[in-house]
């Protein structure tokens, strides 16, 4: 300690000397850029401490699949980024193919996700979040070899609902482009507002400028897929349950739902009507739009909230509820009553499906 002391080793020196001999790659950095992989996997890490492990050990374990993984480090308050040093020293392989980029504050799940985008290197990326995990060691390859096959835009993987009381397998949607975009635009949940687990190719983003809504965190999955779905010419799936979606982490967003969240839902719903109604084609997809409205209504009333806090922000002048069955939905959704309104949305849902 006196010989340090006497030399004056600066005393970053002697933290990084006791670190794992893992390669951490910051962000003006690049492993091999002359290499450019099938796949990015891209995964935001914002305090995940109890599940990043389990995360990074199904990423790593992937086999016959180039890929490379992206993490951002969102200024976890945690031991997130420890963790995952320390996975990556059992996988020594894999340290060519990881790179480690930080934010210097918290900024949200959407620019963490922007920023992993902006440094993929792939045609195509994926998504996972980082208290999930990957339960198939070839599902990285697998939806490799559909995108090869079908040169879709999107392939989305099946998945499965990870809790204390088991496990829910959920199907991926028919490869209808038009049908899967009808459903979100909807919110009738047929199909799943979520990014992870999905091949996506990156010229959607980089293209057409698609990008994850700054501010939002929670429903901005429903914001960006609902874009990404409209720019697709195609989309494919494998349904088999690649990914592991864990619904029991307390500190999700999914799992603290508040006034906050209504908020956002809101706000979400705001973002994806004003895009719908900049195209060209919006008239097509007004109807689903507007059932859209009435069923985050009814998600609001569900929580505990009254829809009527939120009338004039889901509603403006020009998005009336269209025809009978809609003006019906809404003509209950004003009584408040969860059961009356929870009976005719499934009969509205069912008919508009």
């Amino acid at each position: 300690m006196l010989l340090f002391t006497s030399l004056r080793i600066p005393h970053w020196i002697l933290i990084v000397a006791k670190l794992p001999k893992v390669r951490y790659i910051c962000k003006d950095m690049e492993a091999n850029p002359r290499h450019v992989p099938d796949l990015s996997v891209l995964v935001p890490v914002y305090g995940v401490e109890r599940y990043i492990a389990d995360c990074a050990r199904s990423l790593f374990a992937q086999r016959d699949v180039d890929a490379e993984f992206v993490f951002v480090d969102d200024a976890s308050p945690d031991g997130s980024v420890d963790r995952l040093h320390e996975v990556m020293a059992e996988y020594p392989a894999v340290g060519e193919r990881v790179r480690i980029l930080r934010h210097a504050r918290n900024r949200g799940v959407g620019a963490a996700r922007r920023t992993a985008i902006e440094a993929a290197r792939s045609t195509y990326i994926c998504f996972v979040d980082s208290d999930d995990a990957l339960s198939d060691d070839r599902a990285l390859a697998q939806l490799s070899e559909e995108a090869r096959r079908t040169d879709a835009d999107l392939i989305f993987g099946g998945y499965c609902e990870v809790s204390p009381a088991g496990r829910r397998r959920i199907h991926t949607p028919r490869p209808d482009r038009d049908r899967v975009l009808r459903s979100l635009l909807r919110q009738d949940y047929r199909t799943s507002n979520r990014l992870w687990g999905i091949l996506i190719r990156r010229a959607l983003h980089t293209r057409y400028g698609v990008w994850p809504a700054a501010g939002l965190n929670f429903a901005e999955d429903y914001v960006l897929l609902s874009q990404l779905v409209y720019r697709a010419a195609r989309i494919a799936a494998v349904d088999r349950p690649f990914y592991a979606y864990r619904t029991a982490n307390a500190g999700s967003c999914m799992n603290t739902l508040t006034r906050r969240s209504a908020d956002a839902y809101v706000e979400a719903n705001r973002v994806v009507t004003d895009f719908f109604r900049a195209q060209p084609d919006f008239e097509r997809w007004r109807p689903a739009l507007t059932l859209g409205k009435l069923n985050v209504a009814k998600w609001i009333l569900m929580r505990g909230f009254s829809p009527s806090d939120y009338r004039t922000r889901l509603f403006t002048s020009d998005d009336a509820p269209i025809g009978l069955a809609q003006r019906l939905y809404a003509a209950a959704l004003r009584t408040e009553r969860l059961p009356l309104v929870r009976a005719v949305a499934a009969a509205v849902n069912a008919l508009h499906s």
